[in-house]
């Protein structure tokens, strides 16, 4: 028996999914993180909290007039997690 079997087998009820963002919202979000990568980076390496950078990209991105209702600060931090490895497999990062 499959775990997924064994699970509707207890009758057990499936929680539905909440505060997840439409990929909508994290598409339009990638341009811009992309976008300002090295500004990112800059206050990455002076200690600034994740929570903080990512407040400012989304105030950036509210200023400019783009719909930010379901982003948060952790989506910024992913999404420049992704940038980095992906830039830093394809050899595009400077040496720190």
């Amino acid at each position: 028996m499959t775990l997924v079997e064994n699970l509707q087998s207890k009758n057990i009820t499936v929680k539905p999914k909440r505060g997840k963002p439409p990929k909508a919202e994290l598409k339009r979000l990638y341009p811009v993180v992309n976008e300002m990568f090295d500004e990112i980076t800059q206050a990455v390496n002076l200690g600034y909290a994740w929570s903080c950078i990512g407040a400012e990209v989304i105030d950036r991105m509210e200023k400019s007039g783009m719909d930010v209702r379901f982003i948060r600060e952790w989506h910024v931090e992913d999404i420049y997690k992704h940038i980095r490895r992906d830039r830093e497999l394809r050899g595009l990062l400077d040496d720190e």
